[in-house]
């Protein structure tokens, strides 16, 4: 059952000492005893400490529904031989009849082992120090979030392609993905979303649209997706916030070793299969926490439904047939029982090597009258990739003069290329065969301090500041235009590079105050103000619209100021335990993207003339969480308005306008496990619609690369033992008519509906290995993703069928 709900519902701040215990959804299953605990820590504020031989070997029952934390950890350890003692904010574990032992008053990330020479102490799980600005033991969420922990993903990841197709299964409010590498057109509420590791932007300000692809499933932890525009973390989030949590240093020392396997099942092909192996080790010390991983993994060809090979996709690019690698680690020290200090650094690499490419006769036909065709042949050096590396240090104090203290200062090195794209008929970009690549160069830093306001600490004040600065520019390769022809589009002869988008430094700097409130058992309240400043320049260049003339016109330097001023106020009550309704409103801020007009610049581009006045959302939410005994729901409706929306480019660049836009929309989920965890069910339904007004016309929809059409999901999930879990999901999303006066044009066709099932099944063979095997499309349907009925080239180029059967079988054995 997804996890989200669990870790969002109904929990609150511990009351004072008169008042009853505050009540907590709680969900944890049958397993390990180490493991539930992890769990209930995740699920609520408790701090909890102990030996790792204390829980070795035991197994917990499972617990859910709503009650008091202490309760679910009564309920845990009932019949193990171990007791509590709670001490100061923390709770210390012992076998039963052994004497108290001293907790400091505020709990550390990690006890050292000088806590106690009887037994020492480490801690429930290792804890990340990167300030969480979406979480509060005070208020609870004013907003929908969605929880997937690591459990979880490695089960559903199984049933998936990618990172990005796993959310769009289970995040109510977010887009089908592309099913194939960039992340264009999935949307999260109609709008874009703000993509973070460990706290670290992957969003660039020139969007290349492959967020998501830019980091290893392998690696995460868990992933916190918030629903709604938000400026909590500076901008980007209009429509919300995907926040990844990579795996932990710290805790008890562990090691974990992942294979697995992947093959089309509609042609088996030894072309098709892709593995992967993975590695990791963490654990602790005496004050040093740590975890190293490190892993390699192969894509093969895809196959659709029809056994026909998929071709490469030459809007965007896709990944099949790469070699992907990571590799990273995480360093952290306990200075005090209240500081912690951690590096991180790791590395991801994904290059394709492919001998085929996408066919460029079948443009000459109908528009989605063909699906486009793989040729053989392909003759080019470099082709789709991506490199990604990060570098993060982090720092965090529990009680500096009172407060909660976290800073984080991040680097940031990327890289990506994309698919040669033949550019002739396209003015701007100098009638070239062309292939485009971005570089970008980011460092930045976020402040977050948690001042408590009264002795009661029922209010607090969260405040900071961020500052990034990014440095990104296109380069763009040539090739010679009559080999590619005389090749059928299979030959790319390299002729030189010239500047698709100079340098571009984008600085912000942006400073927030939120204030939290709890004024009793049912009511609290948070409100905030953020302000933002961000500039943005370039120097002279040669725009690829003069590069074949012959006296090439510059285009002169510039620079742009942007500043905001955002607000957010919510209230949630509690009418009843177990339920919750919450009203809020918050605004989003976006950038517009500089590189969009200045790459396709003409002989006289002023970019003070540019329309690059920042995108600022409005959003509306009301919503309601609550439990019927076993059953978790929640029920949102939301609508978001800009008076000024995003910089729309058609024609590559050709025709660029500011639309105003309104979106309404309504998300539902709901959870049910029974008694015995036997038998689980649930499901989420997402509808929304879009208008848009653009400048001098009439109200019209917003297109289908905004705004997905009416979506269900649903799952049925069975363990006739505890060792055996199985779970079959289905995913619909309905036709939509997107054309305006029943013409196509970009982002605006008929679309029809699609329906995709996949079984997951996962075996613990022992304490120590499980097996997982999951089947993607399993009634292997022939269908076209949303974004390949839209099809991004506006041709039957970008017509790609989706993946027919495909089985992945994992194996993961721990140390």
């Amino acid at each position: 059952m997804i996890a989200s709900l669990a870790a969002t519902l109904i929990g609150t701040a511990a009351a004072p000492a008169a008042a009853q215990p505050a009540t907590v959804a709680i969900d944890i299953r049958a397993q390990p005893l180490a493991d539930a605990l992890a769990q209930l820590g995740r699920q609520t504020s408790l701090q909890l400490f102990f030996a790792p031989a204390l829980v070795a070997g035991k197994q917990a029952p499972a617990v859910h529904g709503s009650m008091p934390a202490e309760a679910a950890l009564d309920a845990l350890l009932k019949g193990s031989g171990i007791r509590y003692q709670r001490n100061g904010t923390g709770i210390v574990l012992q076998p039963v009849g052994q004497a108290g032992m001293a907790a400091p008053a505020t709990a550390p990330t990690s006890m050292p082992p000088a806590a106690t020479a009887a037994a020492p102490m480490a801690t429930l799980e290792a804890v990340e120090v990167t300030a969480s600005r979406t979480s509060s033991d005070l208020v609870r969420p004013t907003r929908q979030v969605t929880v997937i922990d690591r459990a979880e993903l490695s089960e559903l990841k199984t049933g998936s392609d990618s990172v990005a197709t796993l959310l769009s299964k289970v995040i109510p409010g977010m887009a089908d993905s592309s099913h194939t590498v960039t992340d264009f057109g999935q949307t999260l509420r109609g709008r874009g979303m703000l993509v973070l590791v460990d706290g670290i932007p992957l969003n660039t300000n020139r969007d290349s649209a492959r967020n998501l692809a830019n980091v290893d499933p392998a690696l995460i932890e868990r992933i916190e997706v918030l629903r709604g525009s938000s400026a909590i973390y500076g901008g980007g989030a209009t429509g919300g916030i995907v926040s990844i949590n990579t795996r932990p240093a710290g805790g008890p020392p562990q090691a974990e070793t992942t294979f697995s396997l992947t093959s089309p099942l509609s042609r088996l092909r030894a072309n098709g299969l892709a593995g992967e192996i993975q590695q990791h080790a963490s654990g602790s010390e005496g004050i040093v926490d740590y975890a190293f991983d490190i892993g390699a993994r192969r894509t093969g060809t895809s196959y659709d439904a029809r056994s026909q090979r998929i071709a490469p996709e030459p809007s965007q690019g896709d990944l099949f047939e790469s070699d992907n690698y990571n590799i990273g680690g995480k360093l952290g020290l306990r200075l005090t029982p209240e500081q912690r200090v951690q590096i991180a650094v790791s590395h991801f690499s994904a290059k394709q090597d492919t001998d085929y490419a996408s066919d460029p006769s079948v443009a000459r036909s109908a528009p989605g009258s063909v699906p486009a065709r793989a040729i053989g042949g392909l003759q080019l050096a470099d082709q789709n990739q991506i490199r990604n590396t990060l570098v993060n240090l982090e720092y965090e104090h529990k009680n500096l003069a009172g407060s909660a203290v976290s800073a984080q200062l991040y680097y940031r090195d990327y890289f990506t290329r994309f698919t040669p794209f033949d550019a002739r008929a396209v003015a701007t970009r100098g009638g070239n065969v062309d292939q485009s690549m971005q570089n970008s160069d980011v460092v930045g830093s976020r402040l977050t301090i948690k001042t408590p306001l009264d002795s009661a600490r029922r209010t607090r004040l969260v405040w900071g500041m961020d500052f990034e600065q990014e440095r990104s520019d296109m380069p763009i390769d040539i090739f010679d235009p009559k080999a590619y022809d005389a090749s059928g589009g299979r030959i790319f002869s390299k002729t030189g590079t010239l500047t698709y988008m100079p340098a571009i430094t984008t600085r912000s700097l942006g400073g927030f105050g939120q204030l939290q409130h709890k004024f009793d058992e049912q009511w609290s309240a948070e409100g905030g103000l953020r302000y933002q400043y961000a500039n943005a320049r370039f120097n002279d260049f040669v725009p690829l619209s003069q590069s074949r003339a012959a006296q090439p016109a510059t285009v002169k330097g510039g620079s742009v100021d942007y500043t905001a001023l955002l607000s957010n106020v919510g209230v949630v009550y509690k009418p009843v335990q177990g339920h919750e309704v919450y009203a809020s409103f918050s605004q989003g801020f976006n950038l517009p993207d500089i590189g969009l007009q200045v790459r396709n610049a003409r002989a006289g581009f002023d970019i003070a003339s540019s329309d690059l006045k920042p995108v600022k959302t409005n959003n509306y939410e009301l919503g309601w969480r609550g439990t019927f005994g076993n059953t978790l729901a929640s029920l949102a409706m939301f609508y978001t308005t800009s008076d000024l929306g995003d910089v729309q480019s058609f024609n590559n660049g050709l025709i660029l306008t500011r639309t105003a836009e309104r979106i309404f929309g309504v998300e539902a989920s709901a959870d049910y496990l029974s008694d015995n965890e036997r038998w689980g069910t649930g499901g989420t339904f997402t509808w929304m619609r879009g208008r848009e007004t653009p400048q001098g016309s009439a109200s019209q929809q917003m297109s289908g690369y905004r705004i997905p059409p009416l979506k269900l999901t649903g799952y049925l999930q069975y363990r006739p033992m505890p060792a055996w879990s199985n779970r079959l999901q289905a995913t619909f999303f309905a036709g939509h008519d997107y054309r305006l006066n029943g013409a196509d044009s970009f982002g605006r066709r008929d679309v029809a509906s699609y329906t995709t099932l996949d079984l997951v099944s996962r075996y613990q063979v022992s304490s120590k290995d499980s097996v997982t095997v999951g089947i993607q499309n399993l009634l292997n349907r022939y269908y076209y993703p949303l974004y390949s009925q839209l099809m991004r080239n506006s041709n039957n180029t970008s017509h790609l069928p989706a993946a027919g059967i495909t089985m992945t079988a994992t194996y993961v054995h721990r140390w």
